[in-house]
Formats: structure tokens, sequence, C-alpha cells
């Protein structure tokens, strides 16, 4: 098996948009005169989606109560998107390997299509995405292997010789039910529920440049072996 194409998650793997969801969930919480929270515990629910972060502010909300407040922090995500996010710190290196090398590479995110276009248009990576597949791009979405044969597909590229990349559990599932290698972004956005060392992921990051070493130590098309 050879790994000729990358695909990241978005959030808590590729881009640091946590800062800029703590701001919208603290500006959408005073706006409702409810106490504001710490970022730390915000940084934990990012990767579980809006409406869980939503109910970390307003615990005793359910229905259209809820949601009427899942919609102003959208709103005000939205607004704020890219004032404080960035590329994870030691992932340039790495994403310069791929364009040097002409490796295609690609997102599938959770994050829905108006989220995700309005993010990725503040950026200009060293080569671009060949595929950006969001939440809603198909009818079903991560862990279902079809947004990853999608994926693999824009980058022209067999899923059996991608390599995903996430910071959730439900990435990792994503992968594997796509018969994709996997790779576990341990800096990003984990639950407190998540055991990082049950993972069956076949690559376990602790920092975003050990992604990048990992891939400036492979050659072209990187060579990965199936343990047995």
């Amino acid at each position: 098996m050879t790994t000729e194409c990358i695909l990241f998650d978005l959030d808590g793997t590729l881009l640091d948009t946590s800062y800029d969801f703590a701001y919208a969930l603290n500006r959408t919480l005073n706006d409702f005169e409810r106490p504001q929270l710490r970022y730390q515990d915000i940084r934990k629910t990012v990767s579980q989606g809006g409406l869980a972060m939503t109910k970390l502010g307003f615990p005793d909300l359910e229905g259209d109560e809820l949601e009427e407040k899942r919609q102003h922090f959208l709103k005000i995500y939205f607004e704020n998107i890219a004032h404080h996010t960035q590329l994870f710190p030691g992932l340039l290196p790495g994403l310069e390997f791929l364009a040097e090398n002409k490796i295609p590479w690609g997102i599938v995110t959770n994050k829905p299509g108006w989220l995700t276009e309005k993010l990725l248009s503040y950026f200009t990576f060293p080569s671009r995405p060949l595929a950006v597949v969001s939440g809603d791009t198909l009818e079903v979405r991560k862990p279902h292997p079809e947004p990853m044969y999608l994926a693999a597909e824009q980058c022209g590229v067999s899923p059996e010789n991608c390599l995903y990349v996430g910071d959730h559990p439900r990435d990792i599932e994503a992968g594997i039910n796509a018969g994709m290698k996997t790779g576990a972004a341990l800096f990003g956005y984990l639950p407190e529920s998540a055991d990082d060392n049950s993972w069956p992921a076949d690559y376990f990051f602790a920092t975003p440049y050990e992604i990048s070493q990992f891939l400036q130590s492979m050659k072209t098309p990187f060579n990965t072996k199936t343990e047995n």
C-alpha cells in the first residue's frame, strides 16, 4: 500500500478555530445575560459541533429555545470567523512539502459548507486543497465513509491510498470505514471522554509539527506498510 494523498479534518486539525468559537459563544452568553465560560471548557467541545457548544452555554434549554441560541451563536461566529483562527503552528512545513512534491491533499469536515467556505476564503495554502467536503455536501457526514470516498475521488486517488488525519474518534472511525490509513491529531479539541490510547489509528501525532516531520520523512509517493 502506498499513501498518495493526505486528507485533513478542519477544526482542531488543520486550523485552530477555538478562539473565534470561544469569542462567539461568550458574546452570545453575554447577549442573553448568561455567565461567561472558560476558554478551555469551550475548546474541548468544539469538535462536537455548534449544537454541543450552545448546549454547553445553555444547559437548561431544549427545542426551539436552544435552537434560537444556536442560530444567534452561529451568526456571531460567521461575522467573526477568522479574527483569531490560524493554521496550527508547525503544519506549514508539511503543507509546503506536499506542494513541492505535487502531492494532492484535501479537507473533510462536518462543518457546514457556508461556514467552511467563508473560513477558507481567508487562507492561502502552499497548494490548494483538491477536495473540500463539508458536513452538508452529501446527505451523510462523518463517520459515514461517503464523504471520505468523495474527497478521494476529487483528489484522483483510491481511498486505500489516502491518509486521513483528525482530532476526534469519529474521524478515525470515518477513515477506517473508508479503508484509509488514519492519523490521530492529539493536539486537537479532544473531548474529556476521549481516551487516545484506545483509538485504533495507524499513527499518533502529539503536535502539529510531528505531522510535518512525518510527511517530510517519507519519499514520493509515501511508502507505508500495513501492519500484520
